[in-house]
């Protein structure tokens, strides 16, 4: 569970830009190519805010708080915008190039790949994580005010992280399973 959990800030910014509460009609094969052809890119981008050391309020805006879901383009997409528009006009400039119409178009996507592959990654390496989100889908909220408060944040994260994983259809899965060897050579660096 900590290996899903422990994701390096550059590998979240390019992770960056998984399930709002709307899904787009399909995953398609054009759409994960362009994703994944944005990542080197993107990538860049974030290398260049870590140096600026800026990576600070995207690692903290990308993580899930209780109660909401495990969207993380999504959420650095917003947090871009909200407080570096240069950043965020940067960002849709790469995307666009890659055929994205927006940098919120490239995030539904990049969010329903990412999660398709972190439930591929889930099935063959722990599947535990599937099973912890389906025995405690009905856990008591109150179970986790017995942790310590950032134990609890932990948790409570940890919890959206597994049930979004979970909850990913086996549509995206499918259309997702021939990219895995991509998805981990470019998440791996």
């Amino acid at each position: 569970m900590r290996v899903y959990l422990k994701i390096s800030f550059l590998s979240l910014l390019s992770l960056l830009v998984l399930i709002p509460a709307v899904r787009a009609a399909s995953l398609d094969q054009a759409a994960i190519e362009a994703y994944v052809s944005s990542l080197e890119p993107v990538k860049a981008l974030g290398e260049r805010l870590q140096s600026e050391g800026r990576q600070n309020f995207l690692e903290r805006e990308v993580l899930p708080r209780s109660g909401e879901p495990f969207d993380p383009h999504r959420r650095g997409v917003v947090a871009l915008q909200r407080d570096s528009a240069d950043d965020y006009r940067e960002l849709t400039r790469i995307v666009q190039q890659h055929g994205f119409t927006s940098a919120e178009s490239w995030a539904l996507t990049g969010d329903r790949v990412v999660l398709a592959y972190g439930a591929l990654k889930a099935e063959a390496e722990s599947p535990e994580v599937l099973q912890m989100a389906a025995q405690m889908k009905d856990m008591d909220p109150a179970m986790l005010q017995l942790l310590p408060p950032e134990a609890r944040q932990q948790m409570d994260q940890a919890l959206a992280i597994a049930r979004a994983i979970a909850s990913v259809p086996q549509a995206d899965r499918a259309v997702v399973r021939p990219y895995l060897a991509r998805l981990d050579q470019l998440f791996s660096r």
